[in-house]
Order: structure tokens, then sequence, then C-alpha cells
């Protein structure tokens, strides 16, 4: 067979016998493709030739001796007008034009000039899995003994994989974090433990207006919002079961994220004493849960508070129990 395969490939006119067969068996382009690279060999026929004598013979025109040097050039989609390929890619929606990204660089070129802004983002991991929605479409990467199993959108089939499903989830989500000025309104992460190690679970840097991350300790929630650009991040909400010492919110307080933020919610696990609001000055308001021994002692001082950091008079309501609930606005 490997010499009759080396044979075939060698006369121009024996391939093309071998798609005229393909025709007359009245199958699709593609399975045509698929057994012809079977049996005669992938490296015997690019795509486009293989394409060019299917449709050929597909149309009656049967002679295996046509010169194709006399046959005007054929055109391909980068010969198509920028004005049509503009036209065509403004209808995509991000997730279509993300992926017309890896087409060739001047499909590149063009799906990079319409930003790509997305309403939101959801990361989940577990134990067993690493899961991502962008807006509608979901993709998913499961443990699979040793590997993973990797399930894209709008796709009934699975891809295995020998890497963990930490590795190839992360893998894929960078893909789409890479798209040029990726922007997103809203990104939730949700972790599933507190053993969970989230460093480079967001590999590259972008841009979101609010954030919430539902997390066991502070490293998770400082390596969560490194990933996305100071000055833009607007909106924090923390939640979760925090069972850090309270001394150890510092290294949050301490993030352009959180400095340069205009609204953070803390997860009511996170307990705050009265001094601790001098870190939320530059907030115009937050949510969080104070403890103190004397409750109507500390909400004095919660006002002594807000008049020497802000310079203005401030509205507050307390909950007066054990622990007080704060808001300012």
């Amino acid at each position: 067979m490997e010499l009759s395969s080396d044979f075939i490939k060698e006369n121009q006119h024996f391939l093309r016998s071998c798609i005229l067969y393909e025709v007359l068996q009245k199958k699709s382009v593609f399975s045509a493709y698929q057994n012809f690279c079977d049996t005669v060999g992938k490296d015997a026929m690019e795509y486009p030739d293989f394409e060019f004598w299917f449709y050929r013979f597909y149309q009656g025109k049967h002679d295996l001796h046509h010169d194709r040097s006399a046959d005007p050039e054929s055109k391909t989609l980068v010969d198509m007008p920028v004005v049509l390929m503009n036209k065509i890619t403004q209808h995509l929606d991000p997730i279509e034009r993300a992926r017309l990204r890896y087409m060739n660089h001047a499909m590149k070129d063009v799906a990079d000039s319409f930003p790509p802004l997305f309403d939101k983002i959801d990361i989940v991991v577990s134990d067993k899995s690493l899961y991502w929605t962008l807006n509608d479409k979901r993709f998913s990467c499961s443990k699979k003994g040793s590997g993973s199993i990797l399930r894209k959108p709008n796709s009934s089939k699975s891809k295995a994989s020998e890497k963990c499903y930490m590795e190839k989830g992360i893998e894929q989500l960078a893909l789409v974090l890479k798209t040029c000025n990726f922007q997103v309104n809203h990104v939730s992460v949700r972790l599933s433990d507190e053993k969970r190690n989230c460093d480079g679970l967001l590999p590259v840097p972008f841009n979101a207006k609010s954030a919430c991350i539902y997390g066991y300790n502070t490293n998770q929630v400082v390596h969560s919002l490194s990933a996305m650009n100071p000055g833009h991040l607007e909106s924090i909400s923390l939640d979760g079961v925090f069972t850090e010492e309270p001394e150890t919110y510092g290294m949050i307080f301490e993030t352009d994220r959180f400095k340069q933020a205009k609204s953070v919610n803390f997860a009511m696990s996170m307990e705050f004493n009265v001094e601790d609001l001098a870190s939320f000055s530059h907030l115009k308001n937050f949510k969080c849960l104070l403890t103190g021994e004397n409750t109507f002692e500390d909400a004095s001082r919660i006002r002594d508070v807000g008049y020497l950091v802000n310079h203005y008079r401030q509205v507050m309501s307390c909950l007066f129990s054990d622990n007080i609930h704060f808001r300012k606005t």
C-alpha cells in the first residue's frame, strides 16, 4: 500500500482520478478530502487544490488534463475588500470576533479594530473543573484521570488532553484574555476552598469595571485583583468565608485596585474595627462589618472618624448590635 500510494502521488492524473472517484461517490467535499488523505497521504495535495478539482468534476467537467495556469487567479478570504470585511465583522458578537483573530494577520487586524467589550465573565474553580462563562457562552475543562476534557460552546464534541484540567483550562482562558484591548463590565471569580492556589488563574491583565471575588483568604483576593488594571476597576465586592486574622486585610488596602476603587463591599465574615475606617476615606461608599466591645462608644467614634477623614458631613446608618453593620454614603 505504501508503494502504491507513493506511485499515485507522483502522477497528477492519478491523483485527479482519485478525486473524481470521490465525487462519483457523492460525498461532501470535507468527507472526500479526509478519505483522500487517509488513502493517498496527507501530503499528497493541499485542501484548496483538492477543492478546486472536486467542484470542477462535480460540475461535470471531467477533463483530467485541464491546465490551471490559464484560469483566473483564485480569490481567498483576505482578498476581500477591507470595507466589506469591516462590514461583516461589525455584525459579529465579541466572542465571534475573538475567534476571527486566529485566522490570519489580515483578519486579526480587522477584528482588533473593534474594541472587544464584554458584559461579564464568570470564572469558577473547583477541585475537579475550571469553567468560565463569557456573556452567554460557557467553556469548561474537567478532570479526567491524569488529563482533562475541554468543552466549548456551540460544539457537541469534547477534546481530550494529557494536561491537567487547571493547566489546560488556564491555557484556553488566556486565549480570550489576550484579545487586543479586552474589556469587560463585570468579572466574578469563585474559588472552591481556602487551599486553592489562584496564581496564574488570570494570566493576562485586563480592564474591568466591577469585580466580585468569592474566596477564603486575603492571598486569593490579592492575586485575583492583580489581574485587573488599576484605574479601570470602580467597584469591588468580596464574599466567602474568611477565617484569617483581620491584620492580613492590610494587603488588600495596599493594592492600587483598592486605592483607586470607588465602591467596596466586604464579606460579612471579614471583621473590621473603627480604626480601619481611615483606609476607606477615598471610597464613595462601602459596606463592612465592624466589631467592638462598646457599641454606643464605637458609634460616636465612627462619626468622629468620618468627619476627620473626609472633611465633610456624612450620613451614616448603624445597626446597633454586638457587631456593627456600617454603610457610608
